[in-house]
């Protein structure tokens, strides 16, 4: 397994890291010479990663590439390479479709759509792929939970949820400062949430239930879980998520 990028960011950092974390078994990784710093780091720690002079030599010694580069410039980076029908694609560049990858690298190649995000360098976290495709499942198992779908309709709303990181750690913020007005330093209240909240997803990965079920077997019949939840939505404060996401996926999709 050849595997190239084209684009050396944190994306990038975090897929090698990851790779290199659980000794995935690859023979080689090139990368591109954009974001040197990156890029001569991630070299240093493994013989088998080597930075190229120009991105046509990433693709020229690789069989999977990986195109890593921010969308505003894809189709002027995209454009000047030649392609391959050898070469297996995988974009994580957000909001360009395949079909309009395939203008920009040609058609006949497997082009593949993925969303790693940077938990992906522990190995742990999801991967969403569009469309279904073996090597790029296999690739990301190494990494994270690969979920494939199998039209970009379904992709982007997949997307459209990883809108939610901020939302999550402001909902963790406001719990701390409600700690620290307790009475609570606040580096003890973050670590305190912090633990709360690897535990929760620690049960989360080792059961298949539905969250349905998983907000059920949390709340003791008259129980402060009941109290709280009870409280919340009872002034509906879960339902905004289904209208923000909803405005998320119309601006992915260019509505």
């Amino acid at each position: 397994m050849r595997i190239g990028f084209v684009g050396a960011g944190t994306i990038t950092r975090a897929i090698v890291t990851g790779l290199l974390h659980v000794d995935a078994p690859f023979e080689h990784i090139y990368l591109s010479p954009q974001n040197t710093g990156i890029a001569s780091k991630l070299a240093a720690l493994d013989g088998r990663i080597s930075v190229c002079g120009m991105n046509q030599e990433v693709l020229d010694a690789s069989d999977i590439v990986c195109l890593a580069v921010v969308p505003q410039i894809a189709a002027e980076v995209l454009g000047e390479l030649d392609f391959e029908d050898r070469h297996h694609v995988i974009s994580f560049i957000a909001g360009v479709s395949l079909s309009d990858l395939e203008k920009m690298i040609g058609k006949g190649h497997a082009i593949i759509r993925a969303i790693p995000l940077p938990a992906v360098a522990a190995a742990k976290g999801s991967t969403a792929i569009c469309p279904p495709d073996d090597v790029t499942r296999r690739l990301f198992a190494y990494v994270s939970t690969p979920v494939e779908v199998t039209d970009e309709s379904k992709f982007d709303a997949l997307s459209a949820v990883t809108a939610t990181m901020a939302s999550f750690y402001a909902v963790l913020e406001t719990q701390a400062a409600w700690l620290v007005a307790q009475g609570i330093d606040y580096d003890s209240a973050r670590a305190y949430l912090a633990g709360y909240s690897v535990g929760l997803a620690h049960e989360m990965s080792f059961s298949d239930k539905p969250f349905s079920a998983l907000v059920r077997d949390s709340m003791t019949p008259g129980g402060i879980n009941e109290q709280l939840h009870g409280e919340l939505s009872g002034k509906g404060t879960y339902a905004p998520y289904s209208e923000a996401l909803d405005n998320v996926l119309r601006r992915i999709e260019g509505r």
